[in-house]
């Protein structure tokens, strides 16, 4: 199962509303496609060892992820709201470095999966979900990247696969550690939590 999922790390990527502008959306699903082409692009080289790979991917990729508000989201408001400033750094710097390293050792489990890109869904004017597929020999896998637009660009904040969303699942795990032993508690733990 970690085998199909290590795309959700990247990647490791509601009312009624106006839609976005046609244009918008096409922006932000071309955004989703070169990065997902520069991925299978390396991956397949054959030129350049697996380390060099896994920094080539890791640097092209992460500007796309809002790691900051990811992993806001996977605290919730209510954990969020007690710790001081200082502990919000810490967290977040290390929310980011376990998500950038969990990706990059994942790369090295790549077959032959591809990815279709579906239509963007467009919730709200500053939000779009662009549905996808994870494809293997045997198996598909529904995938959805949850973007909003900031004010760098379009950004991920959350990735569902098969309905079951990254923040929710991480929010899970967080909220038991953090009940268990409170936030240091988290960040010794964090490298070992898993998705």
């Amino acid at each position: 199962m970690i085998r199909r999922i290590f795309l959700c790390c990247f990647a490791f990527l509601l009312v009624s509303f106006p839609a976005i502008a046609p244009a918008e959306t096409q922006s932000v699903e071309t955004i989703l496609k070169g990065k997902l082409d520069f991925i299978f692009f390396t991956l397949k080289r054959d030129d350049v060892d697996l380390a060099k790979k896994k920094h080539l991917i890791t640097q092209e990729v992460s500007p796309i992820f809002d790691f900051p508000l990811m992993g806001k989201l996977t605290l919730g408001k209510k954990n969020w709201s007690t710790l001081t400033k200082p502990q919000k750094n810490l967290f977040i710097k290390t929310f980011t470095d376990v998500m950038k390293r969990s990706y990059s050792d994942k790369l090295s489990l790549y077959t032959d999966e591809k990815i279709e890109i579906h239509p963007a869904k467009s919730p709200k004017p500053n939000k779009a979900i662009i549905p996808t597929e994870l494809i293997s020999k045997e198996n598909r896998y529904a995938m959805e990247y949850k973007f909003y637009r900031s004010k760098k660009g379009w950004k991920i904040y959350d990735i569902e696969l098969q309905g079951v969303s990254l923040v929710a699942t991480y929010r899970t795990q967080f909220n038991q550690v953090i009940s268990e032993g409170g936030f240091d508690l988290l960040i010794t733990k964090l490298g070992d939590i898993k998705v």
